[in-house]
């Protein structure tokens, strides 16, 4: 069964460390990506779980499968 992928802005939770013509993107304490700077223009290169999109960082996340939901709460009855 295929889990559905949802896409969560984290652009302002994100931030840059520089590093010799390039930035290092962290979210918390992890490497996320990096922007590499070059006269032909930036270069985004994003880890795995992670995606560059119209100016904004967004983080993959899988929802998990749909649970079967109970029609009945109690099966007292016997109509359950």
């Amino acid at each position: 069964m295929d889990q559905d992928i949802r896409k969560t802005d984290i652009t302002n939770k994100v931030y840059g460390k520089m590093d010799q013509g390039s930035m290092s993107l962290y979210l918390n304490k992890d490497k996320i990506g990096k922007i590499t700077f070059t006269n032909q223009g930036n270069l985004y290169e994003m880890g795995e779980g992670f995606e560059f999109d119209s100016d904004k960082i967004y983080r993959h996340d899988s929802n998990p499968p749909a649970q079967n939901q109970q029609l009945v709460d109690d099966c007292e009855f016997g109509w359950c």
